[in-house]
């Protein structure tokens, strides 16, 4: 027939094997987390890497272009050096909101007195109070401070996947040439469905980052403004959890608020932070990232969503970040497989995917 449905027929068993390989997929990542989640992270920052050498690449000496090697190093050292400065920069904040920590308490119990006498209820007292007892302010900085730790350490992990990587960029064409010595149709298909995802992710990642960098930019400007103390750490807060849809944006507002009232000792500086935070990301999520983003990564929300709920309980903070870009890749490849396209079609934003070739 001319219009065909595009859901496969499928057995009971092929149901069953669907489900139990999903089952198993999701066990491995669980189980194997320790190896998964560094070699994903490495992935994306030998993805960043390989685009900084291709724009080194451009650069021409005397009419020539700078060797694969050099411009490979060069890229390498790039983001080495960024993520080194931000780690320092991240540390030395993170000590001395430690450090701090006495008279921050200090200034948090005067605020509690105020709103007790603001209050003027013994009953809405003790339940305040009750709630505020239940904070152990100084336990989360050194949870804070332990996960940055193990962060770092995973850090060495991640560096030998990412150099490991680089070396296979040497033979990957190498590689790919043996794989189809032909160059037949099947070589075609395989290579644009390889661009197709690299300019998914590159697009995702370039369109997101320069977005996460004005709001956290611009934040980090009005924190200044505003005097909360620390303003690079909220503000890069932001420009990572920008990175989450619809979640990120209002729990980075919440960080600075909350810093605000602990450090100052006045509950309306939550409300002017959170309020300016706010404004900073409804002002550019709705009115420059649609430009920016365009029709964006060709999902639609719900898939968003459970994309969230699902990395975020397989890998936590790290699995929410890595969730759109993961999902998009997915869809891309499913559309280009005849028997698995209509779940690219539920998965996408308007049901609109890249034609599959003909047989």
């Amino acid at each position: 027939m001319e219009n065909e449905s595009l859901l496969p027929k499928t057995s009971a068993s092929s149901i069953f094997y669907a489900f139990a390989s999903l089952a198993l997929a999701v066990i491995a990542l669980i189980y194997f987390e320790s190896i998964f989640k560094p070699l994903v992270i490495a992935f994306l920052i030998w993805f960043i890497i390989h685009q900084i050498k291709l724009s080194i690449g451009k650069i021409k000496i005397k009419g020539k272009a700078l060797p694969h090697f050099i411009a490979s190093t060069l890229a390498f050292l790039v983001i080495f050096l960024v993520l080194y400065l931000v780690v320092e920069l991240l540390i030395i904040n993170i000590e001395g909101i430690v450090a701090s920590m006495p008279e921050y308490l200090s200034n948090f119990h005067t605020s509690f007195s105020k709103a007790s006498a603001f209050i003027n209820n013994p009953n809405y007292a003790e339940y305040l109070q009750k709630g505020i007892a239940k904070l152990n302010l100084a336990g989360m900085a050194a949870s804070v401070v332990s996960s940055l730790s193990g962060i770092v350490g995973n850090s060495a992990v991640v560096l030998v996947y990412v150099i490991f990587l680089l070396m296979e960029d040497a033979v990957y064409r190498i590689k790919l040439d043996n794989l189809f010595p032909e160059k037949g149709r099947k070589y075609k298909k395989f290579t644009n469905n390889l661009r197709s995802i690299s300019a998914s992710i590159r697009y995702y990642i370039w369109s997101m980052t320069a977005i996460s960098l004005a709001t956290g930019a611009v934040s980090y400007v009005i924190l200044l403004i505003l005097h909360v103390e620390y303003a690079f750490l909220w503000s890069f807060l932001i420009f990572i959890l920008n990175f989450i849809p619809y979640i990120g944006p209002l729990i980075s507002s919440l960080f600075p608020a909350i810093f605000a009232v602990i450090t100052t000792g006045h509950f309306i500086q939550f409300v002017y932070v959170f309020a300016a935070m706010e404004g900073i990301q409804i002002i550019i999520g709705s009115f420059i990232q649609p430009i920016v983003m365009g029709k964006g990564t060709n999902l639609s929300p719900i898939t968003v969503l459970v994309a969230l709920a699902f990395w975020g309980m397989l890998w936590g903070i790290v699995g929410m970040i890595l969730a759109v870009p993961v999902t998009s890749v997915v869809v891309i490849i499913c559309s280009q497989i005849p028997s698995a396209r209509y779940l690219s079609i539920l998965l996408s934003e308007k049901g609109e995917i890249s034609d599959i070739e003909a047989d």
